[in-house]
C-alpha cells in the first residue's frame, strides 16, 4: 500500500547529462529541495562511469533518483553496482514513493518527469500510482493520499508533520494556485532557460522581469543572472580544456612551454604581443618602484590565500567555515603521500576535485548574499563545488578498489566529504531563498 511514481527511459543523448544535472539543481533548490551531484566508476573499468542526481525533494520522500548509466539509461538506486559492472538488458524501472512527503513534492516530481520526457528523454515511461501524471487530477491525488494517511497508522507522526491536512482543507483555488506556480518553475527552469540562452544578450528584457524605475531599465532576475553566471562558466571550462590540450599537443610536437602557452592564446583569440619589440622597450623602462605593483603582482594579490602559504596565516583565519573545511579536505589528499596513490590515475582526480572544491567556496563565500548579483555568483559556483564533490567521492572509491588507500583514510575522506556536503546544501538553500 502507498503512492509511487514509476518511470523508466534512456538519455536520448548521453552528452546532455551534465545540462539536465545544472537545470534541475535549480529547480530542486528552488523549491526548497536538496540535490547531490553522483559519479562512480566500475572498479575495472574506468569508461563506464555512473552519473547524474540524487534528489531529495521533499522531507518524507523517498530519494529521487535520476541517475544515468553509461548507456544513458535512468538507473535506480540500488542498481549503482550493476550499471558499472555492464549494460542493462532492458531500462530497468526506477521508482520514487511520495505518499509520506507533500502534495507538492509530489506533483513537482510529476513535472518534472513531464519536462524530463519533452527535453532529454524522449522514451521515458511513467506509471503514477496516484494518477497525477496521467490526469492531472489534484483532487484524486489528494484522496489517495489522505487514505494512505490514515491506512498507515504507525506513521501518524510523519504524516501529521509533512502531511496534507492543512492542503486539503485549503481553499481550491489556492491549492489550483500553489499547483499552477510548481507547473510554472518547472518550466521556467528546465525549458525557459533553455531558450532564454538564445537571446542576444542575457540583459535583454524577460517577460516576468522586475522593474527597476520609470525609465525602461529593468533589473534581471535571480534566475537571469544565475544562467548569465553558469554561461560565462561554462565557457571559461571549455577554453580552459581547449587550451590545456592545445598546450599539451604543441609541446609534444617539440615547442617550449612559452611557445605553446603563446599558440594556445592566440588560437583562442587573445593578443600576443611582439617578443622582440618587447624587448626593446622594456630595456628603456624603469623598472617599477615598490609603490606601484606589477600586473603580475596584482593577480596574485587577487587570489585567496593558499592554503599551505604560512605568511596567509591571519588571513586564513577570516576564511568562511566552508573555506576552512575544503582547505582541511584538500591538505588531508596531499598528505596522501604514499607511492601506490600518487601513481594511480585517481589520485589526480582527486586532487583537482578537492582543488575545485576550494576555488568554488572561496568564490561563493567571497561576498554577502545582499544583491542577486553576489547570489548568482554564489549559486554558480556551489554548483561548481558539487560537481567537485561527486568527483572527489568517486576518486575515493576508485583509490580504495586499487588498495591504493587503507580502508581508515578512505572512510575518513568520505566522512569529510559527507560533511562538506551538508555545508553546501546550506549554502546553496541561503543563496536561493536570502531576500536580496
Amino acid at each position: 500500500m502507498g503512492i509511487t511514481i514509476h518511470y523508466r527511459g534512456t538519455l536520448d543523448h548521453i552528452d546532455q547529462v551534465e545540462t539536465m544535472e545544472d537545470r534541475v539543481l535549480d529547480l530542486v533548490f528552488c523549491l526548497g529541495g536538496r540535490a547531490t551531484i553522483w559519479r562512480s566508476y566500475a572498479d575495472d573499468d574506468r569508461e563506464r562511469v555512473v552519473r547524474g542526481l540524487m534528489v531529495e525533494m521533499e522531507p518524507g520522500q523517498d530519494t529521487f533518483s535520476l541517475l544515468i548509466s553509461p548507456e544513458g539509461h535512468l538507473t535506480p538506486l540500488f542498481q549503482i553496482e550493476d550499471a558499472e559492472k555492464a549494460p542493462f538488458k532492458d531500462p530497468p524501472y526506477c521508482s520514487v514513493k511520495t505518499q509520506f512527503g507533500s502534495l507538492q513534492g509530489h506533483i513537482a516530481i510529476v513535472h518534472l518527469l513531464d519536462v524530463l520526457r519533452q527535453q532529454y528523454c524522449s522514451n521515458l515511461e511513467v506509471s503514477d500510482e496516484g494518477e497525477y501524471y496521467e490526469n492531472r487530477d489534484a483532487k484524486k491525488l489528494i484522496e489517495k493520499m489522505r487514505f494512505v494517511s490514515t491506512a498507515i497508522s504507525f506513521v501518524a507522526d510523519g504524516l501529521r508533520k509533512h502531511g496534507l491536512s492543512k492542503e486539503a482543507a485549503e481553499d481550491p483555488a489556492i491549492l489550483a494556485a500553489r499547483i499552477e506556480r510548481i507547473a510554472a518553475l518547472v518550466q521556467q527552469k528546465l525549458v525557459g532557460s533553455e531558450r532564454q540562452s538564445d537571446v542576444g544578450s542575457p540583459w535583454s528584457k524577460p517577460t516576468d522581469c522586475v522593474k527597476a524605475d520609470d525609465n525602461n531599465f529593468y533589473e534581471p532576475l535571480l534566475d537571469e543572472e544565475v544562467e548569465t553566471m553558469e554561461r560565462l562558466r561554462r565557457q571559461n571550462d571549455l577554453r580552459s580544456q581547449r587550451m590545456a590540450r592545445r598546450i599539451a599537443e604543441a609541446t609534444a610536437s617539440g615547442l617550449s612551454a612559452e611557445e605553446a602557452f603563446e599558440l594556445a592564446m592566440q588560437d583562442e583569440g587573445f593578443p600576443i604581443a611582439n617578443r622582440s619589440a618587447n624587448d626593446e622597450r622594456n630595456q628603456d623602462i624603469q623598472e617599477p618602484t615598490a609603490e606601484e605593483p606589477t600586473t603580475d603582482e596584482l593577480w596574485l594579490q587577487s587570489l585567496p590565500p593558499h592554503p599551505f602559504d604560512e605568511s596567509s596565516e591571519s588571513a586564513r583565519r577570516e576564511n568562511h567555515s566552508a573555506v576552512e573545511q575544503a582547505q582541511a579536505f584538500l591538505i588531508a589528499v596531499m598528505d596522501l603521500d604514499n607511492r601506490e596513490s600518487r601513481n594511480s590515475s585517481f589520485y589526480s582526480v582527486l586532487s583537482r576535485a578537492s582543488m575545485d572544491l576550494v576555488g568554488g567556496l572561496v568564490q561563493a563565500t567571497s561576498d554577502p548574499f545582499d544583491h542577486n548579483l553576489h547570489r548568482a555568483l554564489a549559486i554558480s559556483q556551489l554548483k561548481r563545488a558539487l560537481s567537485a564533490h561527486a568527483f572527489a567521492r568517486g576518486a575515493i572509491f576508485g583509490l580504495r578498489s586499487e588498495q591504493a588507500i587503507t580502508k581508515e583514510q578512505s572512510t575518513q575522506l568520505l566522512n569529510d566529504l559527507e560533511s562538506l556536503l551538508t555545508t553546501i546544501h546550506e549554502l546553496a538553500e541561503s543563496a536561493w531563498s536570502h531576500e536580496a
